[in-house]
């Protein structure tokens, strides 16, 4: 989740201000994962998809869990309630 002018607009709840706060990253920080990967994909015309994650599932609870248990990411965006 890349932090946007769209995604921001959309933090009037508390629910979207909790992931907002602990899913998103700026396009800065997405981009410097992305981009490398995203270079090293040989284009050799397969027709097979080739999938380049930044939030897995694993990393997306592991922020969650954090963000639970010890208030990791809290008010980074936006601030709670």
């Amino acid at each position: 989740m890349v932090t946007t002018d769209l995604l921001m607009s959309g933090a009037n709840t508390k629910q979207a201000k909790f992931f907002i706060n602990v899913l998103a990253e700026p396009a800065e920080v997405v981009a410097e994962y992305l981009v490398p990967n995203i270079r090293s994909i040989p284009s050799n015309g397969s027709a097979k998809p080739t999938y380049v994650r930044f939030l897995t599932g694993l990393k997306a609870y592991s922020q969650i869990f954090s963000r639970l248990a010890f208030g990791a990411r809290r008010n980074r965006y936006v601030v709670e309630d």
